[in-house]
């Protein structure tokens, strides 16, 4: 566990933003010592600027490889060798980020056959006698009601802080529901300075009262993306913002509505200034594949609907896009010209000219057939229509919500409980806040002592927020951690993709047939980044960023006993494990200095898997 304390204090770490200009420096690293055997294993890490980075990889310009050259896991970087010798033993691996800018570095391995010559027995050296750890006392008992309100917290909030649980406990899980539905949502700036909102966001997040509000709007702003990588500037963000708060606990209906005509979308997607006789097709597209009903047939416990061969029936198909596009043409953003297009402008929604829009017959889904000669508003509201009342949509919207709150692998019947709310809840089908409450609520998400199944791991934000929270930590100016959260593959407003930061159908790696959305974004190079990201906010390293108190754990620190029971209480509600808890105390004695005792504690407590995934 001491080994975890080592970490690499990279000068790329702390580059100013003002260096952004620079030109990159890429780098393959790998674990070969000169020639690979056949069959063996060799570990890849990608760098950029000297930190590591995911990649995705190409083995001989195949993505992932193959039997034939060996396979390389993306997710991990282990490159297993092929068990037979191919035709060039040279073998070329190439890294490429997966950020817009798509950097890539190159390298080769050579492959041998053969069993490679015995190492000589080295001269044993003597066993250096074990630092003695003192035994510890007994760990408190659990508080039953202390784990049940932190666990809500964990899933409705950015993490549980010592006053939401006494709020939670005092109020009860409906009341606090209830309570949080009814505060007002936290002040969104009209700014045009990129760093006032992604740090009034990030502020948010991590102190606003209306926590239930603020993890909403994070999870929809990872099913409707929209990217400052090409909505540069804040002034065509904040209306994306702005909707999802503004929507975040009403109906789905009128959220789809909003988003389709908002102008950051309609840059985004390019649906602003689409017209006849070409409309852009993205839109039409991303609404069906990503926003509302998924690529194929569901269930509405979301299993996948299949044909007699066994293969997935299709929601949509090229036809459907293409018919929906000429649809949705004919939109512009507010401006001078009443008839024609306008360029852009963020004032307010999109506006309709019939003479830009196809009249022409249109084929929507389920074989939903629009007459020729119908104008802008009339094709966009029955666009609107077919895809709210899909039969796809409750339990699309239903597993999303699920994977953005509590867990990754929901059962088929929790998912259809949700999808049923959603599709008739109490004011009517896509009600959100009812679908919500769904989600939080359900018997699968209250489960005090979950599967080893259930669950999610925390992505960066999520995890240094419950971090931050968990131990009153007071943001002071976050500007500089965005270059951070950057680095570990989640800078807010930055998605790389209308796929979001991660993947929705990233699988856990290692268990077929399970997911892992964030493990997309925590390869190893990248959970190692992670850990020494959250150690530098603890040692006092980012405090004019973030600053931590950690004197409450110094002030107990002589006692392993205390110092382990107050980190576990704040970190885990008592909830570590005798193994952790074990690990971790032998590494607080290894030392006598109480600072470091406190901040060893402390960071290797938060980056266990017990405080790294959220349960």
């Amino acid at each position: 566990m001491q080994r975890l304390l080592c970490r690499g204090w990279a000068a790329a770490c702390l580059i100013s933003l003002a260096a952004s200009s620079w030109a990159a420096t890429v780098t393959l690293e790998n674990t070969a010592k000169g020639e690979v055997a056949l069959g063996s294993t060799v570990w890849f890490v990608g760098k950029v600027d000297g930190v590591g980075k995911f990649m995705n990889f190409t083995v001989n310009g195949i993505a992932g490889g193959n039997a034939t050259f060996g396979t390389l896991n993306s997710q991990n970087g282990e490159y297993k060798a092929p068990a037979a010798m191919p035709a060039n033993r040279v073998i070329t691996i190439t890294g490429t980020t997966a950020t817009a800018d798509k950097l890539s570095a190159t390298t080769t391995l050579t492959l041998k056959t053969g069993a490679t010559a015995p190492k000589p027995t080295p001269t044993p050296t003597p066993t250096p006698t074990p630092t003695p750890v003192p035994p510890l006392g007994a760990q408190p008992a659990i508080d039953p009601a202390t784990v049940a309100a932190a666990r809500l917290l964990e899933q409705a909030t950015f993490g549980p802080t010592a006053a939401d649980i006494a709020k939670v406990k005092s109020l009860g899980q409906a009341a606090w529901l209830a309570q949080q539905f009814g505060l007002p949502a936290s002040a969104i700036p009209a700014t045009e300075d990129m760093n006032v909102l992604r740090a009034t966001w990030f502020n948010n997040m991590a102190g606003g009262q209306d926590q239930l509000r603020q993890r909403m709007i994070f999870a929809l702003s990872e099913l409707f993306v929209v990217s400052a990588d090409k909505n540069p500037y804040a002034n065509e963000m904040q209306p994306w913002l702005a909707t999802l708060s503004a929507n975040a606990f009403g109906n789905f209906n009128t959220l789809l509505r909003e988003m389709t005509l908002n102008p950051s979308m309609g840059k985004y997607l390019d649906l602003a200034n689409s017209k006849t006789p070409a409309p852009n097709e993205n839109y039409a597209r991303e609404v069906m594949q990503l926003f509302t009903i998924g690529p194929v047939m569901l269930n509405q416990d979301g299993s996948v609907q299949t044909d007699r061969y066994g293969d997935p029936i299709p929601s949509y198909n090229q036809e459907r896009i293409a018919d929906i596009s000429r649809a949705l043409s004919g939109w512009t953003y507010t401006g001078a010209s009443t008839t024609g297009a306008n360029w852009e402008k963020f004032s307010g929604p999109l506006e309709p000219r019939d003479r830009l829009h196809d009249k022409g017959s249109k084929t929507l889904l389920q074989g939903t057939v629009l007459p020729a000669g119908r104008s802008t508003v009339q094709d966009f509201d029955a666009v609107m229509e077919n895809l709210f009342t899909h039969p796809n949509l409750p339990p699309f919207i239903a597993t999303r919500l699920i994977r953005a709150f509590t867990t990754s692998n929901p059962s088929p019947a929790y998912i259809e409980r949700v999808a049923n709310v959603f599709a008739g809840g109490p004011a009517g089908r896509g009600d959100l806040k009812a679908t919500l409450t769904a989600v939080l609520t359900d018997a699968e998400a209250r489960q005090d002592t979950p599967g080893a199944s259930q669950g999610k791991l925390k992505d960066p934000v999520l995890h240094s927020l419950s971090l931050f929270r968990a131990l009153d930590a007071t943001v002071v100016n976050p500007n500089n951690a965005f270059w951070e959260y950057s680095q570990l593959g989640q800078k807010l407003l930055n998605a790389p993709s209308v796929f979001n930061f991660y993947s929705p159908m990233t699988g856990l790696p290692g268990t077929p047939g399970q997911f892992g959305p964030e493990f997309q974004v925590y390869a190893p190079a990248l959970a190692v980044a992670r850990a020494n990201f959250l150690y530098r906010f603890l040692s006092g390293e980012y405090k004019g960023m973030v600053a931590i108190d950690i004197a409450p754990y110094v002030g107990v620190a002589g006692d392993v006993t205390a110092l382990m029971n107050l980190v576990d209480a704040k970190l885990l509600q008592g909830r570590m494990s005798p193994a952790a808890r074990s690990a971790i105390a032998g590494s607080v004695s290894a030392t006598t200095d109480k600072t470091q005792r406190a901040l060893t504690a402390l960071y290797l407590t938060a980056i266990t898997a017990e405080f790294a995934v959220q349960q």
